[in-house]
């Protein structure tokens, strides 16, 4: 696992299993969930706080059958159930939930449990801004470069060949999150394996060969 995948991902499990935050633990109820499942819907009565255990989860809009993507969850991410979004299984997936009041309690008593949470919800809101930044105001074009630099800029390990990318989703479900169809993702990753930029080296798995120029895909005009 890659130091970035520590510091962003698993950093918060990581430190929620540590001894000293066994209260905390003791308190969270682990639920399991099947892909494709809904685990919450808009307005949910659940009052609750969860954090991605296993899998990963798609939190959306949705409206008049349209769907804007928000944010990924994976390992160590957290996130509420009582927003105005729906949160999808994207693969099996299970999450430890908590009262909100009640986890807002027992997470102020342990301070060594504050950095990796707020380093977390950083994350989250990063990845929301990048998400709907990428649909508002980017070509589908550099909306795929930028999911795929974005995945390898915070997840990717370093290879002899380029930082290799477990994205862990299909082309189908990368053209829901960039708001494309499947046959134009697929066709945008074709053109930049051809391009020697990507390879997919299996099923959710790419390599990016050449990260200079899949920024300069993603981002083209200087920052």
């Amino acid at each position: 696992m890659s130091l970035k995948n520590q510091k962003f991902g698993q950093g918060l499990l990581e430190t929620l299993y540590r001894p000293e935050n066994s209260d905390l633990l003791s308190q969270l109820n682990e639920r399991r969930y099947k892909k494709r499942h809904i685990l919450f819907m808009p307005h949910s009565k659940e009052d609750l706080v969860f954090i991605v255990k296993e899998g990963k989860l798609r939190v959306y809009l949705g409206l008049d059958g349209k769907e804007l993507s928000l944010v990924l969850l994976g390992p160590g991410d957290i996130y509420t159930s009582h927003t105005r979004a729906y949160v999808v299984a994207m693969e099996d997936s299970a999450v430890l939930t908590c009262p909100v009041f009640k986890f807002y309690t027992l997470a102020t008593k342990n301070q060594g449990f504050s950095l990796p949470l707020f380093m977390s919800l950083g994350k989250l809101l990063s990845g929301s801004i990048s998400l709907i930044e990428n649909l508002y105001f980017y070509d589908i074009d550099k909306r795929v470069a930028a999911y795929f630099y974005e995945e390898a800029l915070v997840h990717g390990d370093e290879t002899d060949e380029g930082l290799l990318v477990h994205v862990g989703l299909t082309v189908d479900n990368i053209a829901t999150i960039v708001g494309s169809s499947r046959q134009t993702v697929s066709s945008l990753i074709s053109g930049m394996e051809k391009d020697g930029i990507l390879k997919k080296v299996a099923r959710g798995e790419y390599l990016v060969k050449n990260m200079d120029e899949l920024k300069y895909l993603a981002h083209p005009c200087p920052e």
